[in-house]
């Protein structure tokens, strides 16, 4: 989830879903995929160059959203500790990269009309 500095050369899209005070989006979602393969927070942090303090954060703006858990973290040691996603967490991964790709889908024409009528500097 690093934010670059430059501007992208061609028009895109980006989903992000208002849901209460918070928003969905593909960063945060990213983080909780990586979360649920690794089966930590820390992990995943790094593995997107966040530190831990702020995938914390996203996470729990994201689990904000919901009414039930979207992953589930024991603490601990042994094979027991971690963190693992709820079938909430998959199926909202799921869900949204779909809806994702049909949104990309549907605006393809207008990004290429948009990319063919832009001011190049």
């Amino acid at each position: 989830m690093k934010i670059k500095n430059n501007k992208t050369k061609k028009p895109g899209i980006r989903l992000k879903v208002y849901v209460r005070e918070d928003m969905v989006g593909g960063g945060k979602l990213e983080l909780l995929r990586i979360v649920g393969e690794t089966g930590s927070i820390s992990s995943a942090a790094k593995k997107m160059g966040l530190d831990y303090k702020r995938a914390w954060f996203l996470l729990d703006t994201l689990q904000r959203c919901f009414k039930d858990p979207l992953y589930v973290t024991s603490r601990g040691r042994g094979v027991s500790r971690g963190t693992v996603l709820t079938q909430l967490g998959s199926q909202l991964i799921i869900r949204f990269s779909k809806t994702d790709k049909k949104v990309k889908e549907v605006t393809s024409s207008f990004l290429k009309w948009l990319e063919e009528n832009q001011r190049l500097k």
